[in-house]
């Protein structure tokens, strides 16, 4: 699909812009060629899990985020055919690879279950508006029409230092906060080329962790104005030296560099269409038949106590 750039009421050029979405993206993860397994084939089993019933199971495994779904599924044939005897997993295969592979491609596939996903997929409406939402913002796994996706900082994931000089957090906050890494390539309609992967973070929770780091949304927008403040007095006090040196100094930004054309500041755009510049599937690191089963068996042990 070309993007289209509206010169008037009547005219309209198509840019010449690739939109990279998950539909073209190479499906080597073939997830869901894997549902006709034979389920008498398998020569092992799980271990101490085949003591349990097959409902429980399921019930576990969908409570699972999708990264570790994904990696009990790597443990053998057996568990690939567990994994796809739970019906919502296999509707969310036969209907949706795409959200899996998106999922993987950028790394969020930590941040929601299965169930989760399952049920989000399930829904028509926007979780912003309440209109029919088409897309799908895969870093919290939450459903979105076009105009929310597009014009609402809510869906605009912010860099590491955005976040810093928006809500006034530090390093030391941001091992929880839901994130993703984007992908190299030419992005926007002026082609701007992204070589590394950014960790961009979500702009609702960061938001979130500030509020509760500096107690209300006013002291957290006093804090970073201050802070923003403290940075343009250093570069000032600086200033005289840099005219005598001739260097050229690099003034703090105090504004988001947001165009209002597109929400896409960084190389993506959340959900089925996800902006891939390179067909490379990314897959979680294998972690080992050992920590996959104990981490299954340790949430079974929690459902159970419960």
């Amino acid at each position: 699909m070309s993007g289209i750039r509206l010169i008037s009421e009547s005219t309209y050029v198509f840019l010449n812009l690739t939109d990279h979405t998950l539909d073209d993206v190479d499906e080597s993860l073939r997830l869901d060629k894997q549902l006709k397994l034979d389920p008498h084939s398998a020569r092992y089993g799980l271990g101490a899990l085949e003591k349990l019933p097959l409902e429980i199971l399921h019930l576990t495994l969908l409570a699972l985020d999708v990264q570790s779904m994904t990696d009990f599924r790597r443990v053998n044939k057996r568990a690939r055919i567990v994994a796809g005897s739970i019906p919502q997993y296999r509707r969310i295969l036969a209907h949706a690879p795409a959200a899996l592979r998106g999922s993987l491609n950028l790394e969020t596939a930590r941040n929601f279950s299965c169930q989760a996903l399952y049920e989000t997929l399930s829904t028509a409406e926007c979780n912003g508006c309440g209109d029919f939402g088409g897309y799908l913002y895969l870093i919290t796994c939450r459903r979105v029409c076009f105009l929310c996706l597009t014009e609402k900082t809510d869906y605009l994931p912010l860099s590491r230092k955005d976040v810093f000089r928006k809500f006034g957090l530090d390093p030391t906050h941001l091992a929880r906060l839901p994130r993703m890494k984007s992908f190299p390539g030419h992005y926007s309609p002026r082609g701007i080329k992204c070589r590394r992967r950014e960790t961009l973070f979500d702009h609702c929770s960061a938001r979130e962790a500030g509020i509760a780091v500096h107690g209300t949304a006013e002291a957290m927008e006093r804090f970073a104005a201050e802070m923003v403040s403290k940075q343009l007095e250093a570069y000032n006090s600086r200033l005289p030296l840099r005219q005598t040196s001739q260097i050229p100094g690099r003034l703090p930004r105090s504004e988001d560099a947001f165009d209002g054309h597109s929400a896409i500041r960084h190389p993506l755009n959340g959900g089925f269409t996800v902006w891939l510049a390179k067909p490379i599937i990314i897959v979680g690191r294998f972690t080992g038949v050992g920590s996959i089963l104990s981490r299954v068996t340790e949430t079974i042990s929690e459902k159970v106590g419960k």
